[in-house]
């Protein structure tokens, strides 16, 4: 596998992990929604910057590659278990 697609893959697992993250942080703390958004796109950055030293690619490259995947399975994953938390189940 290339260095950009493993990249891509490492991203969409850390969107799960960052939406779990967010998840929890904020139903334990009681946070408002949009500072969760904030640390998950500083976060995204984060990651980004490590994956280009840990993969050796370009930093522009890294911020582009799987941006789409990571928002989708942080999104996703986050509304996901607030739905969960909000009816009880978590």
């Amino acid at each position: 596998m290339k260095a950009s697609e493993q990249v891509y893959w490492v991203k969409t697992a850390l969107g799960i992990v960052t939406g779990s993250l967010c998840f929890f942080i904020q139903s334990s703390f009681e946070l408002q929604g949009q500072l969760m958004l904030m640390i998950g796109a500083t976060l995204y950055i984060g990651y980004s910057e490590a994956l280009a030293i840990l993969f050796k690619v370009d930093r522009d490259r890294t911020i582009k590659i799987a941006i789409g995947a990571f928002l989708f399975t942080w999104i996703f994953t986050w509304t996901f278990f607030n739905t969960l938390g909000y009816y009880g189940w978590i």
